[in-house]
């Protein structure tokens, strides 16, 4: 089976929509162009019309693997996969096909990370199985362990589902100047793994708070306001980076309770990518208030509040 580029953007966008989103799929042409073009989760990044979200369609249905349906009522038509139906494929294995087909050649543990939205594995040993079963699929080879490339310290798994996209990344390993280096925090924070998470900040950390003066000092107390925060937060997502290499910004969208907010988190890197400045801006005035309201209730029955 050999899928266009477009047709992989376009399947692995309506798996993990399916997966992440169910109240939202299946999707309208409109819904799916900006599923494909999201500039988070997505590697390389693209920029497709509609016409390059319908020629992924059509090269989709070559293979019967998307289906269209109209919603009670309504004259829009509306795009699904049929993935699983047609390559007999449970939520674990269209899982990591998805993130295969949208981030291009990835580590186990990568995948482990970024699945988390889509379903939840509880160990690498468990993603590994799941591309063996992939790897030795009864319908044909659909992933295949790629030979470990220069500068990188794991071999990647790729999908063979079409030929391989042009990738933004370099094919070693990410230098101390590079881009990408809040990658691994901004995926960690999305998948809900906050050990790995708190990993990418240095020791000596700066934590600067939107709703307190004084900043928090090291990874200790940054860790628990993190950790604090991902209990106050709800639907919580990234919706935009402006990636600086020593510096990102990180465009997030959440609510508390009834009130929904907009903010950034701030990151400074050093030479060894590590969070050292992380500075947080929120607004609304409404919704930072009941996030400063919810965390010193909660900081102050765990004993840790300023």
């Amino acid at each position: 089976m050999q899928i266009s580029a477009q047709g992989q953007r376009v399947l692995g966008c309506l798996v993990e929509k399916a997966l992440a989103t169910p109240d939202q799929y299946p999707l309208s042409l409109n819904a799916l162009r900006t599923a494909c073009n999201q500039t988070t989760g997505r590697d390389p990044v693209v920029n497709f019309s509609e016409e390059d979200v319908r020629a992924g369609i059509d090269a989709l249905k070559q293979h019967q693997l998307v289906k269209t349906e109209y919603a009670r009522g309504s004259r829009v038509p509306k795009t699904a996969h049929r993935l699983g139906d047609q390559l007999d494929l449970d939520e674990a294995q269209q899982t990591v096909l998805a993130l295969l087909l949208l981030r291009g050649p990835q580590t186990a543990g990568e995948l482990r990370s970024r699945s988390g939205r889509m379903h939840t594995f509880g160990s690498v040993e468990l993603v590994e199985a799941i591309l063996g079963s992939l790897a030795a699929h009864r319908f044909g080879t659909l992933v295949e362990l790629r030979p470990r490339e220069p500068g990188r310290r794991e071999a990647r798994w790729a999908h063979l589902l079409g030929p391989a996209a042009e990738s933004t990344a370099t094919a070693s390993a990410p230098s101390a100047s590079s881009s990408g280096r809040y990658r691994r925090f901004h995926d960690a924070v999305l998948a809900g793994d906050w050990n790995t998470a708190v990993d990418q900040l240095a020791r000596d950390v700066t934590f600067r708070s939107p709703a307190v003066h004084q900043p928090y000092e090291g990874r200790l107390a940054t860790a628990t306001i993190l950790r604090a925060v991902a209990k106050v937060f709800e639907d919580f997502r990234y919706t935009d980076v402006l990636d600086e290499g020593d510096r990102a910004v990180l465009v997030f969208e959440a609510r508390v309770g009834d009130r929904e907010l907009q903010g950034i988190d701030l990151l400074r890197f050093d030479d060894d990518g590590l969070i050292t400045d992380f500075t947080v801006m929120i607004r609304p005035l409404s919704g930072l208030t009941a996030l400063a309201q919810r965390m010193q209730a909660l900081l102050e029955n765990s004993g840790t509040a300023p």
